[in-house]
């Protein structure tokens, strides 16, 4: 099936439990997923992770991924991703080549509003590419404070077959705690399906020359199965603010070696004097 394949599977075999068994080389989650959390996302990346997002902030945002299986000499390009959002409206495209030289490609639409700290939001998600399936997810997000977000997002909502895989319907509930001025952000997911929890994800965001031109985005995220095992780790860097560009590798649970390399450019513009945050 190719060796990148192999290697991603098994050192980000815990992130992707909530698909059911046998789809982990055929159902490839969107890159964003394995190093973004559902109560830290805002931009067009937010319709992959958790459509609440997309009503945090009345903003436009483009937001374009390439992943690189196996960096290096026998890399190749295993995911493309392509989106925008306006005012809550987000469309998606992920195309995944996998090793056996099957195209897969998932299409999102995603909507989400919010009032007073709380949004809500939905995506519909369809599967093309020996295949033909929908599915639905479904989020919310609630800025508890300033300094504290909570909320969540059911995944898979129609148990959506994709090639003679059936996604499992899976509950990711969600925290996020900003100290420093929002410089240091912190936080926590669960998964969970109706067996019972199947791991857990835990992030660390800073940022270095916050409020200069060139703001420096740092990240890391650990994600464990339900006895706290490693599974996968992600490591980030990015540059910029409201245009930002940045480089996310994923490596197996015992660090290993890179099973994957993404980089991506997001680009922001608020619609109104509402101010984001900064990555």
């Amino acid at each position: 099936m190719g060796g990148w394949r192999d290697r991603h599977a098994l050192g980000l075999s815990l992130p992707l439990l909530l698909l059911a068994s046998g789809a982990l080389a055929q159902v490839a989650p969107n890159t964003a997923a394995l190093y973004l959390h559902p109560t830290d996302v805002s931009d067009a990346r937010a319709v992959w992770v958790n459509p609440a997002g997309l009503g945090r902030f009345p903003e436009a945002s483009v937001h374009l991924d390439l992943t690189v299986g196996d960096p290096g000499a026998k890399g190749r390009l295993r995911q493309l991703t392509f989106g925008f959002n306006s005012r809550g409206l987000s469309l998606g495209y992920q195309r995944d080549l996998f090793g056996s030289g099957q195209r897969g490609h998932t299409y999102r639409l995603g909507y989400a509003g919010g009032r007073a700290g709380l949004a809500a939001g939905f995506a519909t998600v369809l599967y093309r590419g020996g295949t033909s399936s929908t599915g639905w997810d479904a989020g919310i997000l609630y800025e508890w404070t300033p300094a504290l977000a909570v909320g969540g997002v059911i995944q898979n909502i129609g148990r959506p077959v994709v090639r003679d895989s059936t996604l499992r319907i899976t509950y990711v509930p969600s925290a996020t705690l900003r100290l420093a001025g929002r410089r240091i952000v912190l936080s926590a997911l669960g998964r969970l399906t109706s067996d019972g929890v199947v791991g857990y994800g835990f992030g660390l965001r800073g940022e270095l020359r916050s409020g200069t031109s060139l703001p420096i985005g740092l990240l890391a995220r650990l994600d464990t199965d339900r006895s706290l095992r490693r599974g996968g780790f992600a490591f980030g860097l990015s540059l910029g603010g409201q245009d930002a560009a940045g480089l996310v590798a994923t490596t197996p649970g015992d660090v290993h070696g890179i099973d994957a390399v993404s980089l991506y450019g997001v680009s922001t513009r608020p619609l109104t004097s509402t101010r984001r945050s900064a990555r």
